[in-house]
């Protein structure tokens, strides 16, 4: 099973074109587009993703020619910027939810949901020929830091995001609560590996898949500069660094048998994040 994270960057508009190149959705659909029929995932958690950009998706998904006569069929479950993607040829959709983490937290002054933007959706699937049961969730967490000199200071950010997995995680407990199944949580959290975000998620009983891995593994952050200044591959940077993760739980007899990232070169003028996929056996 191919579980991938990706977030898109959203930018529907062109912000380049001063340069003469394009940013819009329409100019780097066709780019994304090619990454996810090369990886083919079973499911794909999205981040930083708008409407326009999902219905330019989707019109191409619903229906992709395997070749020899065959098809793989994809629909959408609505999520914000944080929708999800699925193989529903493949998996039968038995519940799914949304939500917009709050701008404001209790005990912690200051604001941490810029546009609306940092939510979680998940989705629970049925194998349609196994009968095997899995969760996934794919969420955007706050992005400011708490380091004072950074440039993207707001105090107490750490501990913002560590808030807001704990409301993922306080979901995916109910669906293992009434499903007793596998759940992944992926997403851009925007902490790295020592982070306080990534230790309440440890410490709530998620693990790395990372850390799992039993074959072939990516270690590198899966971040480089795109934004609306342009972009550039830049060197790769330690997994250390990654902001970008996926995580299981009640996971016992699972298998990680690789944890890679599409780093083409053509992929660089898309998003600044790398799609990360996984292959996972239940």
């Amino acid at each position: 099973m191919i579980l991938m994270s990706n977030n898109q960057w959203l930018c529907d508009t062109n912000l380049w074109r001063d340069t003469g190149d394009d940013c819009s959705a329409k100019a780097r659909v066709g780019g994304l587009l090619r990454a996810y029929k090369e990886i083919m995932p079973d499911v794909l958690g999205l981040q930083e993703s708008s409407e326009r950009m999902a219905e330019l998706m989707m019109a191409e998904l619903k229906c992709v020619d395997l070749g020899d006569g065959k098809t793989a069929k994809y629909s959408y479950i609505s999520g914000g910027d944080t929708p999800i993607i699925y193989r529903s040829d493949k998996y039968r959709l038995l519940e799914s939810g949304y939500f917009l983490y709050p701008e404001h937290i209790d005990g912690i002054e200051g604001s941490f949901n810029n546009s609306e933007s940092k939510s979680y959706c998940f989705g629970v699937f049925e194998d349609r020929n196994t009968g095997k049961r899995f969760a996934l969730m794919t969420t955007h967490l706050w992005w400011k830091s708490s380091n004072p000199s950074s440039g993207r200071y707001q105090a107490r950010s750490n501990e913002a995001r560590a808030c807001q997995i704990g409301l993922a995680s306080a979901k995916m407990d109910e669906v293992i609560a009434k499903y007793r199944c596998l759940c992944v949580l992926m997403g851009d959290l925007n902490a790295s590996v020592n982070s306080l975000c990534l230790e309440r998620a440890r410490n709530e009983g998620w693990t790395e898949v990372y850390d799992l891995c039993v074959g072939d593994r990516d270690e590198t952050c899966g971040f480089h500069h795109c934004d609306a200044h342009g972009y550039s591959r830049g060197n790769a940077e330690p997994f250390s660094r990654a902001i970008d993760h996926i995580l299981i739980k009640n996971g016992e007899g699972t298998t990680v048998n690789f944890f890679r990232r599409l780093t083409h070169e053509w992929f660089d003028r898309l998003s600044d994040h790398y799609p990360l996929y996984i292959d996972l056996s239940l």
